[in-house]
């Protein structure tokens, strides 16, 4: 299983990284840019790394381009500012930060979930993880830490259709096609800070965010609602498009599709 990191103007600050063991590393690349290269190359010599061409702009472009030149049917797309964490016990919600010593066992949770067949899995976001008892979920949502089976990809699957949120697009095209998801609660990760200074907030600005809100919505109308959100952080607080998304439709939908 290989792990991909997609990361921009942050060759210094390499937050997911930098907590893995040394072993596991050797699993990362880091997916960089033309005009970084040496600034990436100074800082990780050691670290495998995939250039992109200078015409794949954004993410989604990239995480094409991963699943096109990769040599691994399972792989793992992991944002590059993150920390993870852990319940306490199978029976304790509350979380602590993951030690390196713990991180094989997470990873080699998604890749037994790909063996077993599922196309998509994702470990659950920080923020919500004590609002469900499960260990793991299907057919929810999940970001941030986007593992792939390749082998049990549909074939009509589009990338890059959407400027931001477009893990969650890919993961409403699986689920639609009639491909379950599971997501680990047991395991959460959370980012350093939302829209800090390089990756996507050299380009994310309030109105691409809510024009990409928009865009997902009308893509898949029967799964996702568009509401307004005040937010407190980024964008001086101003309300912003928000998404609620029905994850458990969509595969219900995919269901039926295919039994139609």
């Amino acid at each position: 299983m290989k792990i991909y990191i997609p990361t921009r103007g942050r060759p210094f600050d390499q937050v997911t990284l930098s907590f893995f063991p040394e072993e596991l590393k050797k699993q990362v690349v880091l997916v960089i840019d033309k005009d970084e290269e040496d600034k990436y190359k100074f800082y990780h010599d050691d670290q495998a790394k995939m250039v992109v061409p200078e015409d794949c702009i954004g993410i989604g472009p990239k995480r094409k381009y991963i699943v096109d030149n990769t040599d691994d049917p399972h792989i793992v797309m992991l944002d590059d500012d993150l920390r993870f964490y852990i319940r306490k016990s199978p029976t304790d919600w509350h979380l602590r930060y993951l030690e390196k010593e713990e991180y094989p066992a997470m990873f080699g949770l998604l890749e037994e979930w790909m063996k077993q067949g599922y196309a998509h899995c994702g470990i659950s976001a920080r923020e919500g993880n004590n609002r469900v008892e499960d260990l793991s979920v299907e057919n929810t949502r999940y970001m941030r830490v986007l593992a792939y089976n390749l082998d049990a990809f549909p074939d009509k699957i589009e990338w890059g259709r959407t400027k931001i949120m477009e893990d969650f697009d890919m993961s409403l095209q699986l689920l639609k096609s009639g491909k379950p998801c599971k997501v680990s609660y047991y395991y959460a990760q959370g980012q350093k800070s939302s829209n800090a200074k390089g990756g996507c907030s050299e380009w994310r600005t309030i109105d691409v965010h809510n024009e990409g809100a928009q865009l997902l919505a009308d893509l898949h109308p029967t799964c996702v609602k568009v509401v307004e959100k005040q937010t407190k952080t980024a964008w001086n607080g101003l309300p912003r498009k928000d998404v609620i998304v029905g994850w458990k439709k969509a595969y219900k939908e995919g269901v039926e599709n295919a039994g139609s």
